[in-house]
């Protein structure tokens, strides 16, 4: 009888012990990220050429699910603890003006979310060329071959370091053969001015769980929590690093400058928790996608079981997918106060899908059922931090250590 009971603790015990390093390697694989240097070894240094502007696709995903009054919008507190990596100028001229687009129009769509859309305006030859736009740009990506055939916006976190959407460099799902083969950004493009010149990149980086297709998502690869991708840009052919001549953004996490209402507001504004963001990118059928435009409007944290997503309105479209989400967008004016979480031009999201009702959403940067974390490094939390801790920091990532590399923040 104690033999039994012995063999049956013995097997029980090894039972749990392989159930426990079964979790821990599923819940390691599920915060783990992929990089795509070996699916792209043989395009490093072929030579791609360009569909015209009028043949090249969006690569936007359209989520089929209208938004109503009963929107699962939250109104309670996140979780985590918010923080943020500041900016950088670049060789920006401090003297500089930031021209904001003047009296553009007020609209909402059938999801009777407001926004404000227009192309940027400025007092420049390249109006997108102005300090802070510059720091974003348009993304030309090849699928399939040696021809950049298909579009998306991004924009510079770090000095050879750039942000889009995963779906941008990625089919989501399909793993090793799921890879765009090159990427091509242009910071400031417009029309035909590409002040900066361009820069090419192989090596993509994103979250194992968009990688595999099981992200947590409401439709396949559409309304997900992590549809983030980093780029390591190489130098263009004057031998500059894209964010040493445009500058780029900060980044934050856990919700950053969202708020909800005091009780004495929420009459007007409600209790859901928001925050007034920024986006820009190059929609394909604004000015034909050769001209930047911006978007100003009220995101809302979206959470539903596991899903963590921003709202807003916007009226762009395909081709504006991966261009930045940004809070506190803009420069200081001198003797202004400008309240608390007032770092300047921190990307909090990255354009991730479309919807007919002219509303859009951006996977929420942060703390999540795929990236729990509070610290990855000193990089922040969530999937953000991992992104661009793997990037900048990881030793087993060998074709990355942008960091050391001097290429990173």
């Amino acid at each position: 009888m104690q033999v039994f009971v012995r063999q049956s603790l013995a097997i029980v015990s090894t039972g749990l012990l392989l159930s426990l390093q079964s979790y821990a390697a599923s819940a390691q694989n599920r915060s783990s990220t992929v990089s795509s240097d070996r699916a792209n070894q043989s395009y490093r240094t072929g030579q791609f050429n360009t569909l015209p502007e009028s043949q090249l696709k969006s690569r936007m995903p359209r989520d089929s699910v209208k938004a109503s009054a009963n929107a699962a919008l939250s109104a309670s507190i996140i979780s985590g603890t918010p923080g943020a990596v500041r900016s950088s100028n670049g060789n920006s001229n401090k003297n500089e003006q930031l021209d904001l687009p003047i009296d553009s129009p007020l609209s909402f769509g059938t999801s009777k979310v407001p926004y404000s859309t227009s192309r940027v305006l400025g007092g420049n030859t390249n109006p997108a060329q102005a300090d802070t736009y510059r720091r974003a740009g348009k993304l030309y990506m090849a699928f399939g071959g040696t021809t950049y055939n298909f579009i998306c916006s991004a924009s510079m976190i770090g000095k050879s370091l750039l942000i889009t959407a995963a779906h941008c460099v990625h089919d989501y799902g399909k793993g090793d053969n799921g890879w765009a083969t090159k990427v091509k950004f242009v910071p400031a493009k417009n029309n035909s001015s590409e002040p900066y010149l361009s820069f090419e990149s192989t090596l993509f980086l994103i979250p194992n769980v968009y990688f595999n297709g099981t992200d947590t998502c409401t439709q396949t690869g559409v309304v997900c929590n992590n549809d983030i991708a980093l780029v390591a840009l190489n130098n263009n052919s004057s031998g500059q690093q894209a964010g040493d001549v445009a500058g780029y953004f900060g980044y934050a996490w856990n919700g950053y400058s969202y708020a909800i209402p005091s009780s004495s507001y929420q009459g007007v504004f409600g209790n859901k928790l928001f925050a007034s963001i920024t986006q820009l990118g190059y929609p394909g059928s604004f000015d034909s996608g050769l001209r930047m435009q911006i978007n100003t409007a009220y995101g809302a944290y979206y959470a539903t079981g596991n899903l963590k997503n921003t709202w807003l309105g916007s009226a762009m479209t395909g081709g504006s997918s991966g261009g930045p989400w940004l809070i506190n967008f803009g420069q200081d004016a001198s003797g202004g106060s400008y309240g608390s979480d007032n770092l300047r031009n921190l990307v909090i999201g990255v354009t991730s899908y479309g919807s007919s009702d002219q509303r859009m959403g951006s996977s929420w940067f942060g703390q999540n059922k795929e990236f729990p974390d509070a610290a990855y490094g000193n990089r922040g939390a969530g999937n953000i931090g991992k992104l661009v801790y793997d990037a900048c920091d990881n030793s087993a990532l060998t074709a990355w250590k942008l960091q050391s590399k001097g290429r990173c923040r």
